[in-house]
């Protein structure tokens, strides 16, 4: 017994000193840009620098970019919210690498999907659309044009329901 606690010592020195070089092993914390995440950051961060491990990168996931065309109230608000916050992690870790992915429509699952996510650590991402410009114009029509469409299909169905009850 005292034989394996020695073997496993060893294996747990290598793993700790593997852990501490930064040539070797380096943590990437990933959060959102909210105070509960940016709170539970710097915990992790002082946590890992107490322990001597790496820790000098950041994603930020889930982030609204205000170049974005966002026509909603509500999501422009929570831009503001989120820049608030992003702009707290600048100012807290001035000296660490921070990358910014965008909220995606939905779940990252999947090999294909990975490596579509895994561009954005290569290539920073650029919102599709820049707001003021003659593209980002004519997508906000093309979506009121569409918008327009289903009211009106939604306004005759309760016309129809109305002229029948």
């Amino acid at each position: 017994m005292l034989g394996k606690l020695e073997g496993m010592k060893d294996v747990i020195e290598q793993v700790n000193r593997q852990f501490k070089d930064p040539d070797l092993t380096t943590f990437v914390c990933v959060c959102i840009p909210e105070f509960l995440s940016l709170y539970e950051t710097e915990r992790l961060v002082q946590e890992l620098t107490k322990f001597e491990i790496d820790a000098h990168n950041i994603i930020i996931n889930q982030v609204l970019f205000d170049e974005e065309a966002v026509e909603s109230k509500l999501l422009k608000e929570r831009i503001k919210m989120q820049q608030k916050y992003i702009d707290q992690f600048y100012l807290l870790y001035d000296d660490f690498h921070i990358m910014k992915l965008p909220l995606l429509p939905g779940e990252v699952c999947g090999v294909e999907a990975l490596r579509t996510l895994s561009q954005h650590f290569v290539t920073p991402y650029k919102p599709s659309f820049t707001r003021g410009t003659v593209e980002e114009v004519q997508q906000r029509i093309t979506t009121l044009r569409l918008q327009l469409e289903e009211a009106e299909l939604e306004l005759e169905r309760l016309q129809k329901g109305k002229e029948e009850a």
